[in-house]
């Protein structure tokens, strides 16, 4: 057929398989198929990953088009020539009977001549003229393509708001950063200052007390010296012969009684500095934030020691030795297609799994991270297309190149983060029927899952990055 029309051939190849028309700004995609910019770009609508190619449905992990500018080129040539060719069109003949093509069959949606009209494969048939037909079915697109058009009109002011939101979002969280940032400066200022304020009191009630305690041992010594003396003469006074001892015996007596010491009193070592601080309003809400957090000094007792499951990894992923972190390989490796092994996405599961009690776990993201991190049901779909959901089982958050973090529901929400955390804590209580993530640096909350749990719930890994998720030690 190529080769028998070549015109069609040529005007196939410069038209678009989404619209199905000329291409308008063709583009290409990773697996070399063209598609109208405004198509391709409608069709991957609403995705952050897994592009797929409308035509032959090979996936991309970025979305990479490139312009095609000699199909542009080429696609023009080819408008001019069928435009110089659409007259003789008209006057085309039935290649059967070599008559003027007038008439148009509604069955078979084909043009054909009189008498094809009288056949026996049209007799039957509904025929109208082809003007009639243009006439009716330019009506009909036209009515069609209205609500489309719609469509398109709502997207475009839909995206519109969506782009004014996340300016907004930046621009309010660049301000909030800088008054966050000014505020605990301010507090790191007034909080050397007192240091430097009791360290000087303490200084100085030191130095108070010792000198108290200096006089009393100075009294003390002088005492012990009269006693001292006083007991030397007595004992020298009763060695004495009879006569020189009886001799003033009654004033030696008399000096015994009437030595007499008052005793000092006693000094208290207590530091009394009157720790009275005039906190200012930013340090009482930061104490404020944080009342209530004495349950996180108790999460050691449930850390658990996780380790990753290479039979459920997909062929994307390269475990460490200690299977304790993964990161994308830079080629697909070759691994049995077994029933638990992820196969269309970069993911992979904890070794261990839980059907009851609370447990948490760390897993450093760092800087550059793209993933997605939670637990899951042990029996969730493994192969072709997952819809991360707690619907399908998976109860699981995204962190994406520091641009923010999102609960992965139906649709997915935007958790607000002051900064974004270089390690996230996550704790399941089974019975509860929640699971929580933190940011594992500074102890704040980020969100929480509540729902049923049934079965067993493993740890969920997907990691879309060169850099790698570790799961690390946390202190017990």
């Amino acid at each position: 057929m190529a080769a028998a029309n070549p015109a069609e051939s040529l005007q196939d190849e410069a038209s678009c398989s989404i619209c199905l028309d000329y291409f308008t700004d063709p583009v290409m995609t990773d697996c070399g198929h063209n598609f109208c910019r405004s198509c391709i770009t409608q069709s991957w609508e609403g995705r952050d990953t897994d592009f797929p190619c409308p035509q032959c449905r090979e996936t991309s992990q970025q979305r990479n088009l490139r312009p095609n500018r000699q199909l542009a080129n080429v696609t023009e040539m080819v408008k001019k020539l069928s435009q110089t060719s659409a007259r003789p069109k008209e006057e085309n003949l039935c290649e059967e009977h070599e008559e003027k093509l007038k008439l148009f069959c509604e069955e078979d949606q084909k043009i054909i001549c009189l008498i094809c009209r009288e056949s026996r494969d049209h007799k039957s048939h509904t025929v109208i003229p082809i003007k009639e037909a243009v006439q009716e079915y330019k009506e009909k697109l036209k009515m069609h393509l209205k609500p489309v058009k719609k469509n398109l009109e709502d997207l475009e002011k839909f995206k519109s708001t969506e782009e004014k939101k996340a300016e907004k979002l930046r621009s309010d969280t660049e301000r909030k950063r800088q008054i966050v940032e000014s505020e605990f400066e301010e507090l790191h200022q007034f909080l050397n200052k007192e240091k430097q304020i009791f360290l000087s009191r303490l200084e100085e009630e030191e130095k108070k007390i010792l000198q108290r305690i200096t006089e009393n041992v100075i009294q003390l010594e002088e005492q012990n010296s009269s006693l001292m003396q006083l007991i030397s003469e007595i004992e020298e006074k009763s060695q004495q012969p009879t006569n020189e001892l009886l001799k003033d015996v009654k004033d030696a007596l008399s000096r015994c009684q009437k030595m007499t010491f008052p005793v000092p009193e006693a000094v208290s070592t207590d530091l009394k500095l009157g720790f009275q601080l005039s906190f200012p309003q930013q340090l009482k809400k930061w104490i404020t934030k944080f009342e209530g957090m004495d349950w996180w000094m108790e999460f050691g007792r449930y850390t658990v020691n996780l380790t990753l499951d290479p039979e459920t990894a997909g062929p994307d992923l390269v475990l460490s030795e200690d299977r304790k972190s993964v990161r994308m390989g830079y080629t697909r490796q070759k691994v049995p297609d077994t029933p638990e092994r992820f196969v269309t996405y970069p993911c992979v599961l904890g070794s261990e799994g839980f059907t009851s009690g609370r447990h948490y776990w760390e897993v450093e993201v760092g800087d550059g991270s793209y993933c997605i991190l939670g637990v899951c049901k042990d029996c969730v779909r493994r192969k072709g297309g997952i819809k991360l959901s707690p619907e399908e089982g998976f109860w699981t958050v995204g962190l994406w190149n520091k641009q923010g973090c999102w609960t992965l529901t139906s649709p997915k929400t935007q958790i607000s983060l002051s900064e974004f955390p270089r390690a996230v804590g996550i704790l399941l209580d089974y019975e509860a029927g929640k699971v929580s993530f933190y940011d594992a640096e500074n102890k704040s909350h980020l969100f929480t899952f509540t729902d049923s749990f049934t079965g067993k719930l493993r740890p969920f890994f997907m990691n879309y990055s060169k850099f790698p998720l570790r799961i690390r030690q946390v202190p017990t």
